[in-house]
């Protein structure tokens, strides 16, 4: 093989080795490129997970206050349809027997009806605590994750 021969393949080998080269870093380059973004996925995930787990614990909460105002709705219900039902039985008796026993009814009466139970304030879901601003708060934790990240590479590279 004469110079020139030696010179063109030597060239040919440089340039595939630089082509090799590349193909390498490229593969290397786009794996961590998919590592970053699994990480922000998952951090995502975590997040609505985290968002999820708090809606459906004040989903409980609020469900059981209203099982509890409603067992009150329901004895009170209950107690008016007893205080009714005495009365009727009363009326059914003679008029003197009636105006006897009336202003021990009347008190009754009073007693029972009680106003009505009102839904409590804070009775509802609080949706605003969940999407209002949302990918703000998403991302303003993301973006404390990034900087602690970037801090951390630093340091380990001296810079």
């Amino acid at each position: 093989m004469n110079f020139s021969e030696l010179w063109v393949t030597s060239k040919k080998d440089t340039a595939s080795s630089g082509r090799d080269e590349i193909k390498s870093q490229a593969e290397h380059t786009e794996r961590q490129i998919k590592q970053q973004f699994e990480k922000l996925h998952q951090f995502l995930r975590d997040e609505e997970e985290a968002t999820i787990t708090a809606l459906r614990e004040e989903e409980e909460q609020k469900k059981q206050m209203m099982k509890e105002k409603l067992e009150e709705i329901n004895r009170h219900i209950s107690a008016l349809s007893h205080t009714i039902k005495d009365t009727e039985e009363m009326m059914k008796d003679d008029d003197v027997c009636f105006l006897k026993k009336f202003p021990v009814s009347m008190e009754r009466v009073q007693i029972s009806s009680q106003p009505d139970p009102q839904t409590p304030s804070g009775a509802l879901i609080h949706v605003p605590r969940y999407l209002g601003n949302l990918s703000f708060r998403v991302w303003k934790k993301m973006q404390e994750i990034v900087q602690n990240r970037s801090r951390a590479c630093k340091s380990v590279s001296g810079l």
